[in-house]
């Protein structure tokens, strides 16, 4: 075991913490971690575009981004009006999210980022701090978390108060990295589907002329194969569209979903969406699911799609079942 993960477990050791160390629910709803030790893999892409369509996908699930990052993107995508009041490090300052959480456009709610949460990395020895944190909100929803590039405490936290991790890769570094958070996760004695590898800003026009792996795709899955990684069924792959809705001279991030509805990384991100619907009902979360099937290309729409005039919500998947809500009745069988 690395050096990395010693100091880990002597960290812990000597906190006295190893009662702390099994899985606690962190609250009424559901908490994802998007997490990799390698930047450049897209974590806030995937964080914020997901926090929209499940909120297009469900309109009754309320949806709740927050970031452990110190950049603005969050901010930039989701935020109404003027900024002021309290940010992610001042909530984990004060162990409550109480006067933090905000609504913002898309009908996602977020904690505004901080440009000094760099700072909680000294001051935080709690591991579960965000945990009880996002637990003590009482948040009937989901609670997507962004982190930053890194396996340091913040994410470490990010870790610990989530049902399920994203792991993103992109490429043969990103996957050597991921198997860190499997043996983090081990570690801390979590099951071994508490994190599933995602396969994010994959290139697809990455070609081989020799060996049995064709395309960057081909290779990546063989690797994860190899390695024995669990794996989402879904995949992103990179798009100069999506890139251009992150940075243009409007200076605004726009969504996929209503930028660019017509792409490719669109039907991914649904796609995405609806599996991580139903991997996180009560009855998926705590099953011991086999590894996802293999991503492959999604398939092509019978017409271009458009920008949705209202939200949709998936086929077969009952949200209400797992918020503690009443039996919400499905409407329609078109998906965006």
């Amino acid at each position: 075991m690395s050096r990395f993960f010693d100091a880990i477990r002597r960290a812990d050791e000597s906190r006295q913490v190893a009662a702390s160390l099994a899985p606690v629910p962190s609250g009424p709803g559901r908490t994802l971690a998007v997490v990799s030790n390698k930047g450049g893999v897209g974590k806030t892409t995937v964080a914020t575009n997901l926090a929209v369509y499940l909120r297009a996908m469900r309109e009754d699930l309320p949806v709740l981004v927050i970031g452990l990052d110190d950049q603005s993107t969050i901010d930039r995508m989701f935020e109404i009006g003027t900024r002021s009041g309290a940010t992610i490090a001042d909530a984990l300052r004060a162990g409550s999210l109480a006067g933090a959480i905000r609504l913002g456009h898309y009908g996602v709610h977020y904690v505004p980022t901080s440009a000094r949460i760099g700072e909680l990395k000294r001051e935080l020895q709690d591991p579960d701090r965000l945990r009880r944190t996002i637990a003590s909100s009482g948040w009937r929803g989901v609670v997507i978390v962004d982190t930053k590039s890194d396996l340091e405490v913040l994410t470490q936290n990010a870790l610990r108060a989530s049902d399920l991790a994203l792991v993103l890769a992109r490429d043969l570094g990103s996957v050597t990295e991921a198997g860190k958070v499997f043996e983090l996760l081990q570690l801390w004695g979590r099951p071994g589907n508490a994190a599933r590898i995602l396969l994010s800003q994959v290139d697809l026009r990455v070609k081989y002329a020799s060996g049995e792996a064709r395309d960057i795709l081909a290779l990546l899955l063989a690797e994860i194969r190899r390695l024995e990684y669990p794996l989402l069924g879904s995949f992103v792959s990179s798009s100069p569209k999506v890139e251009a809705l992150l940075s243009n001279p409007d200076r605004v991030v726009r969504s996929v979903l209503h930028g660019a509805p017509t792409s490719l990384v669109h039907r991914q991100l649904r796609h995405l969406a609806e599996e991580l619907l139903e991997i996180l009902r009560p009855d998926a979360v705590d099953s011991a699911e086999p590894a996802a099937a293999a991503p492959g290309p999604a398939p092509a729409d019978p017409a271009p799609a458009r920008e949705p005039d209202a939200p949709r919500r998936p086929l077969a998947v009952d949200v209400s079942a797992w918020l503690g809500l009443p039996p919400v009745p499905q409407v329609g069988a078109e998906s965006i």
